[in-house]
């Protein structure tokens, strides 16, 4: 009896119904107090747990993972602002539209313009509908759009989004701001992580290309000695032949055409004027002086360069086949540039046949006129090999200063590069054709002077 009076007291005053309201409103607190913590624990974990060296796509699959059980996301989007360019760069979950640059009229611009948070309702034929985000796709209903601020400096948005309507809170929008400023902090550091990286691959790459230098300048320097010693010895080899051959010749009158030794004179005399003609374009390849243009053959380039080289590549098994176009017209041109280039590719084409198992090596030089597709009339000479050809990988860089397939002892990489300049400054340049296993054709493509058939 005193329990049932003592509840109709508390029905009367509304002291129970007060203590219910009481408890409603604690339970609905500490409801909120525990997604308060579990928000503050998932901002400290991404401080702690997201790295520099990330990706974007990860960063924001870390994000969403953690997001449902304190803010309704159905979806999750990062956009970043580089060159006055809005670009979708990593959504979750993961969709087709990323990377997509988005249009000056788009609702997104607006919240950038005005640098603060809102909420977005996504209302069927509304103008300014996010068609440049999977708002159709996932059914969202409603968006929070977040710049990303980095020094009162835009440099992105966070996007979240849900199915549920009218559902973002003012606590949601306080947690969002502060999840975008934990990402811009992120992504800022993600920025600066790339260009320390790039500066430093450039750094390395300009150093390794310095030390590499200095290795070619060091290599080029013996060349030159060496250059400069040959023209040495051809010049101390060319007194001795004169004599040889002077001597030989006076005997050959004295002695007459009918004497037995005067076969093995004839041979002597023969064979000295052929080595006092090898040093004679020795010396001429290598004279030092301004390049001089002049009506030149390249027959005779040819000829010359062979006079050279042509031991050196048959003692390797190759033989050496040429097809001289008779008739062939001059072209301006400077002819101890020409030998070099010449040179250059006979070596290569020498190098490219090494190895190669052939019962025949052989080196095709032709030489012949064409019509380019200008419609002028050009001079050619080609060096065809069948050696082992060149990779199509290699192919762009053949001509790159240092590029080389070579060991270093026997090639610096700067021949091509060097070979097409002087091609380049003579108004012409050098071909490739080339299919792996089956040898390289390098062309000499010269101009031809008006007027000249």
């Amino acid at each position: 009896m005193i329990d049932d009076k003592a509840r109709l007291i508390e029905n009367l005053t509304g002291v129970r119904s007060s203590k219910l309201n009481y408890y409603v409103e604690l339970k609905k607190r500490n409801r909120e107090m525990a997604i308060q913590n579990r928000r503050l624990e998932i901002i400290h974990q991404l401080s702690r747990d997201i790295n520099i060296d990330m990706s974007l796509e990860m960063i924001v699959q870390r994000v969403y993972e953690n997001l449902p059980p304190v803010i309704p996301c159905d979806f999750l989007g990062l956009i970043t602002l580089e060159e006055s360019e809005l670009r979708l760069v990593a959504t979750q979950p993961p969709l087709p539209c990323k990377g997509l640059v988005v249009p000056r009229n788009s609702v997104l611009w607006e919240t950038i313009r005005k640098q603060r948070e809102q909420v977005y309702l996504c209302i069927a034929g509304d103008g300014k509908l996010l068609e440049e985000l999977p708002v159709q796709e996932l059914e969202l209903k409603c968006l929070i759009l977040d710049p990303l601020k980095v020094k009162q400096n835009i440099i992105g948005m966070l996007i979240i989004g849900t199915r549920e309507k009218n559902v973002y809170s003012q606590n949601d929008l306080a947690f969002s701001r502060q999840l975008a400023d934990q990402l811009a902090i992120c992504v800022q550091n993600r920025r600066l992580y790339e260009e320390v990286v790039q500066a430093k691959r450039e750094w390395e790459e300009a150093f390794r290309a310095r030390v590499q230098m200095q290795a070619q300048l060091v290599q080029s320097a013996k060349l030159a000695a060496i250059g400069e010693m040959a023209a040495g010895v051809a010049h101390e080899l060319n007194s001795p032949m004169t004599v040889i051959i002077g001597n030989a010749q006076m005997l050959q009158r004295e002695l007459g055409p009918e004497h037995p030794s005067s076969q093995l004179l004839k041979d002597i005399v023969t064979c000295g004027l052929r080595c006092k003609k090898i040093i004679q374009n020795l010396l001429t390849f290598a004279r030092q002086e301004p390049p001089v243009v002049t009506p030149t053959d390249l027959n005779e380039v040819v000829e010359r360069v062979l006079s050279l080289v042509k031991y050196q590549i048959n003692r390797n098994g190759i033989v050496i086949c040429t097809d001289l176009a008779r008739d062939l017209p001059m072209v301006a041109a400077n002819g101890q540039q020409l030998d070099q280039v010449l040179i250059n590719l006979l070596l290569n084409a020498r190098d490219a046949l090494d190895g190669v198992e052939r019962e025949e090596k052989h080196i095709h030089i032709s030489t012949g006129v064409r019509r380019g597709e200008d419609g002028r009339q050009q001079v050619v000479v080609a060096v065809k090999d069948n050696g082992q050809g060149i990779p199509p990988e290699n192919l762009d860089r053949l001509f790159d200063p240092f590029f080389t397939t070579k060991e270093a002892s026997r090639g610096t990489g700067l021949g091509l590069s060097v070979s097409l300049g002087i091609a380049r400054a003579h108004g012409g340049t050098i071909e490739v054709e080339s299919r792996p296993g089956e040898g390289s054709t390098f062309t000499l493509v010269l101009p031809l002077e008006e007027g000249r058939s």
